[in-house]
This record gives structure tokens, C-alpha cells and sequence, in this order.
């Protein structure tokens, strides 16, 4: 709380036309009654706005064609999550590859289109939950509309 410049009493905001204590006008110093009107000091018309809000069915469109890669999650402003995109991709598609082919009789390359096709499940799953989700934020803080 600010203190009055005259009796050095701590007094609230609200009392800086005159202090409650000892009656001193304009008890704060360096503050002012006076208010502006903000309207005549911004110009309205020609205020540039250049607002371009993420869309979530281009998220989804990304996760299910591209999710892979890490692109949605690069597109939503979120680098931190690409890249781990892309190492759990890479960790998913291995490891479907390599239960499937340890337990069959499989060959190995077609072991490996089935993980990532298994991969691209997984991205799915994920695009569909974050459309599904309300208030979703991209890496500025922006609404994803």
C-alpha cells in the first residue's frame, strides 16, 4: 500500500484526491487526479490488425496425412512437440516392426509398412482427440478456431 507524502501513513488507492489521516490534498506523489480519454489518443482506422488464427480441420487434415513427421504439431507453433513427434514416430514404427516380425513369420519390410501404418493410427487418434478439444491454444497463446 502507498503511504501519504504528508503524515506518512499507509493509505489505499482510493484516497488519492485527499488522505483520510491528516486531510494533506494529493497525498500520493507524482500521481494525479487528471484521467485521459484513451480514445482520442490511439487513431481507430488505422489500426492494422494481421490476425491469422490456426484452424483445427487443418490440424486434423496434418495429423492424418502427415502426422508423422511431426508437421501438426510444427504448425500449431509447437516446435518442442515436433520434434518429440518425430522420435516417438520413429520409436512406435520400430516397435510395431519388431513385434510383429519377432512373433510371425513376416518378412521385415512388410513388418515395416505395417508399423507405419500402425504409426499413422496412433496420429489419428491424436489429431481427433486435440479437434475434439475445447480451448485449444497454439504455441503463441492464440486460440485455435
Amino acid at each position: 500500500m502507498p503511504v501519504c507524502k504528508n503524515c506518512k501513513k499507509r493509505i489505499d488507492r482510493f484516497n488519492k484526491d485527499r488522505c483520510p489521516i491528516c486531510g494533506v490534498e494529493n497525498p500520493f506523489e507524482g500521481v494525479s487526479s487528471d484521467t485521459i480519454e484513451i480514445t482520442t489518443s490511439i487513431d481507430v482506422d488505422n489500426i492494422n490488425i494481421d490476425y491469422n488464427p490456426r484452424k483445427k480441420k487443418k490440424m486434423l487434415t496434418l495429423f492424418c496425412l502427415a502426422g508423422i513427421t511431426g508437421i501438426p504439431f510444427f504448425y500449431l507453433h509447437k516446435k518442442a512437440l515436433g520434434f518429440i513427434q518425430i522420435a516417438w514416430s520413429l520409436a512406435i514404427v520400430s516397435t510395431i516392426s519388431l513385434l510383429i516380425w519377432g512373433f510371425t513369420n513376416i518378412p521385415s519390410a512388410v513388418c515395416g509398412v505395417f508399423g507405419i501404418l500402425g504409426c499413422y493410427l496412433v496420429n489419428i487418434i491424436i489429431g481427433l482427440i486435440l479437434y475434439k478439444t475445447p480451448n485449444l491454444k497454439d504455441g503463441d497463446g492464440e486460440f485455435v478456431i
